[in-house]
């Protein structure tokens, strides 16, 4: 076969560049007829290969000099005939795309202002990557990252036969080091690190990304015992300038190095006492993989792909999103003087042990030459453009079109103007079909009026629920999302769930609280469980820039358990549910107003369950995640509204009710003890 490998630039430190080369290598070993197209060339060239660099000028950003580069490609790729355009960068025009990168779209663009949108620079990433992901694209996606592959299918809608998963990528050039003590004495000395001393490291191209201001303020936070004696060495290819006065500001800058780009990186984690990656975003995250199997504890963002390696092989500690700054401080002090560090770095090497982490090269090949000999079968790689845009898991191909699944009859749950809810079965399982038919112009314009965005679709919902399972809270299952483009007032869409089974709402739950509140230990446990759960959901949730906007326990389902014939926290599950208000924006973006709506449509949802005062302290200080007392002072007047709104709630509720009496409701602001 004769392939076009692309990538904008390549040098020997990047991941992406090493991940290129080797799967360079693979087709060249497997006799195929290789030609490399890039903007620049760093290091020693491959052999039997053919190297096209297209030099270009390097005025202007990034966006610029990849648009040029893509420019000077198209006419060197019109002039030679290939079996297959595979690219390691997001450019149209591809056969194959190496997913290496993350979601522009999902994960980028959410962090800028609104006008973001309308700088050259999104709109050249988001066009680049839509040419490659959007439903009618052709162009299939070796994927590295499951968590990943599910971002660009929320904003995407990418269908999942274009997909082929790789396995995790270590490099054989970076299995670790095997005279671990000797390189150990060696790679410290050449450091002046003493033995002694504590040597933390920062590795990867791309400093903003992975996170290097995040490390040195966890160092700069050490207790003033371990800050003597820990050193934090930063490994990669970028701009150390800002850093290093970043360093000297946190007056740290005598404990930091930086190294530059290297290649002796086995050596180097054979040195180490631990690795701290907290990136803002990674699609994998290699060197993960690496200091684990190299015996290195790590400390790392959930963001990462490969994070749920740390997990599995309990070699280190995985930060869950939103991310906490205070919270990176508390866990690297822990660990430093934890014994659990040389637990964390045998289990890493029992699981770097693995052959199967070093097969991507491989498995990366195998897809390609499929994919290849597909097309040149007559296999169909497009779809038809319409003005729907829909997406189905696997399980539910066959429902049909977008006008089919709107038809789907089935069991009717709760219908409302503009909206339907129904459930049905397929293959002997439970799904549950929401659409919507258009809300109107008078509706958009009265949310409009009030400055709220008006609810057009099911489109909140599908990006409601990807946000709560990216944070790590219990929500729907997707199994289908569809929309129509086209008159925001009329148009129609749809989200399809798993039933989620054994459940109740937390609002029926509770209830029984009123003739018969817990009392014996295990019932009061429980509810202590009950209301530590949804002050960190509803932390996490705000924390995150979202907000529910029907924050009540009815939308709420518990999945109770239980352990030796009694209800068991760690064998329950709490599920939030009805998510089509739910907003998002950008992390620690959630303006007060709206966490004053949520916070109040808990406390009024509870004011009949009988729980005391002691019961709400505890909420507010497990939310506020704060002293007692100190919460109280300092957001005193955030406490007022929540309890106003919430009273306000409930005498409307008992307005309604006939011949009813306003029940005082418990005071959330002042301090006390159980009655």
């Amino acid at each position: 076969m004769k392939l076009a490998l692309c990538l904008y630039k390549y040098f020997p430190y990047g991941g992406l560049q090493r991940d290129f080369l080797r799967i360079l290598k693979e087709c060249h070993q497997r006799g195929h007829s290789v030609h490399v197209y890039t903007s620049e060339w760093q290091g020693e060239r491959p052999n039997g290969v053919v190297l096209h660099v297209l030099r270009s000028s390097r005025i202007g950003g990034n966006h610029v000099r990849d648009r040029r580069f893509f420019s000077r490609l198209q006419k060197a790729l019109s002039n030679t005939q290939f079996d297959a355009v595979i690219g390691f960068n997001k450019m149209p025009g591809l056969d194959l795309y190496y997913g290496a990168d993350f979601c522009y779209l999902g994960r980028t663009a959410p962090q800028h202002r609104p006008l973001y949108r309308f700088m050259p620079r999104y709109r050249h990433h988001y066009a680049f990557e839509r040419a490659v992901f959007s439903r009618d694209s052709g162009t299939q996606i070796l994927s590295l990252s499951r968590r990943e592959k599910s971002v660009y299918q929320q904003y995407y809608g990418t269908p999942e036969e274009r997909f082929h998963m790789l396995p995790a990528t270590l490099d054989f050039d970076r299995k670790p080091a095997t005279d671990r003590s000797g390189i150990r004495a060696s790679i410290r000395q050449d450091l002046n690190v003493a033995s002694s001393d504590i040597l933390l490291f920062f590795i990867g191209s791309g400093f903003k990304t992975k996170g290097l201001d995040r490390a040195l303020m966890a160092l700069a936070h050490l207790p003033d015992d371990l800050a003597e004696q820990t050193h934090l060495v930063i490994v990669g290819q970028d701009q150390a300038g800002p850093y290093q006065r970043l360093a000297q500001k946190l007056g740290v800058a005598d404990r930091v190095q930086f190294l530059g780009g290297r290649t002796d990186i086995p050596d180097l984690l054979a040195a180490g006492d631990l690795l701290i990656h907290p990136a803002h975003a990674e699609n994998t995250g290699t060197v993960l993989l690496e200091a684990i199997a190299a015996g290195l504890p790590v400390i790392a963002t959930d963001v990462c792909g490969y994070a749920d390696h740390i997990v599995k092989a309990v070699a280190g500690k995985v930060l869950v999103s939103p991310f906490d700054q205070d919270e990176l401080n508390r866990e690297l002090a822990a660990a430093l003087v934890s014994a659990d560090r040389d637990t964390w770095s045998q289990n890493g090497q029992r699981y770097g042990a693995d052959p199967n982490l070093y097969h991507m090269p491989v498995s990366a090949v195998d897809a390609i030459e499929s994919a290849v000999q597909r097309r040149q079968q007559g296999a169909p790689t497009e779809k038809p453009v319409t003005n729907s845009w829909v997406y189905l898991r696997r399980d539910l191909d066959s429902l049909g079109d977008f006008h089919q699944i709107m038809a789907v009859e089935g069991e009717s749950f709760r219908e409302a103007p503009g909206r339907k809810t129904v459930r049905f079965a397929k293959d002997r399982k439970n799904y549950f079909l929401k659409t919507h038919t258009g809300v109107g112009w008078q509706e958009i314009i009265k949310n409009l009026f009030y400055f709220r965005l008006p609810v057009l679709g099911a489109m909140n919902e599908w990006h409601g629920a990807h946000h709560l399972q990216r944070l790590g809270i219990d929500t729907l299952t997707l199994a289908g999302y569809g929309t129509e483009s086209g008159n925001p007032a009329r148009r129609r869409s749809f989200i399809i769930t798993d039933e989620i089974l054994d459940t109740q709402s937390l609002e029926e739950f509770c209830s029984a609280w009123r003739k018969r509140p817990p009392r014996q230990a295990h019932e009061i446990r429980y509810k202590r469980w009950l209301i530590q759960s949804l002050a960190q959901i509803a932390r996490r949730l705000h924390n995150s820039g979202a907000n529910h906007r029907d924050f009540y326990l009815v939308h709420f389902l518990l999945q109770p358990g239980v352990v030796n014939g009694k209800l068991h926290a760690d064998a329950s599950r709490i599920f939030v549910i009805d998510l089509h208000r739910m907003q998002l924006r950008r992390p620690g973006h959630t303006p007060k107003r709206w966490k004053i709506k949520d916070v109040a449509g808990l406390h009024y949802s509870s004011m009949d369950l009988g729980l005391t005062t002691r019961d709400l302290l505890r909420f507010i200080r497990l939310y506020s995640q704060a002293p007692l007392r100190e919460t109280l002072d300092r957001d005193r007047q955030f406490w007022k509204r929540v309890e106003r709104r919430a009273n306000r709630l409930y005498a409307a509720e008992q307005r309604r009710l006939p011949a009813s009496n306003i029940v005082p409701a418990q005071t959330l602001h002042s301090a006390g003890t159980q009655p």
